[in-house]
């Protein structure tokens, strides 16, 4: 098994959230040098390998947003939440950030909003796994797996294991808890 080759090491999280961590804190919409702390892994063998920068963090440097966290999806939660305004999910459009709650408060995970559709579905870029996906979540129908097309409404965000209790959420809808405009001003 492929995985069982990596001795993981803290922070890997930041993998799993799309965020590692950059060298400044402050924003600064003219700058487009964002140098980023990635998360580190080491083989077996030890020698390090290095991460890229997920999907949301990658946007914000590209349009020339500096911030300094730790690489979790917690810290970067903070700095949006500080820095942008927050926006209703029916008025997400290209570029905005989504926030969700993987069961231990919002900010958990993070996601860049890539589509939106009429119908409501927006389809965003995420960092889950090591991978970046493309994923969907419809803030209208937020406990609705797939529509009677047969097409994704929600993605899984999260498994279904066998000692997961009723009250567990799965999908992105269920989770989504925040969305926010990030401009440069």
């Amino acid at each position: 098994m492929r995985s069982s080759r990596f001795l993981l090491l803290p922070g890997i999280f930041a993998l799993s959230v799309g965020c590692s961590a950059a060298t400044s804190q402050s924003i600064h919409p003219t700058t487009t040098r964002v140098r980023s702390a990635s998360v580190t892994t080491k083989r077996a063998h030890g020698k390090p390998t290095r991460s890229r920068p997920g999907p949301v963090e990658a946007s914000l440097a590209s349009r020339g947003i500096r911030f300094g966290t730790d690489g979790s999806a917690r810290a970067l939660f903070a700095f949006v939440r500080e820095h942008f305004p927050t926006i209703p999910a029916h008025s997400a459009s290209r570029g905005d950030v989504l926030f969700f709650d993987m069961g231990d408060g919002c900010g958990s995970h993070a996601g860049l909003v890539e589509t939106v559709e009429p119908s409501g579905r927006i389809g965003f870029r995420e960092r889950r796994d090591g991978d970046t996906r493309h994923s969907y979540v419809t803030p209208r129908e937020p406990a609705v797996r797939r529509d009677g097309r047969g097409r994704i409404l929600n993605t899984f965000l999260r498994p279904k294991r066998l000692d997961d209790g009723p009250e567990r959420t799965y999908f992105a809808g269920q989770m989504l808890c925040a969305v926010f405009r990030v401009e440069t001003r």
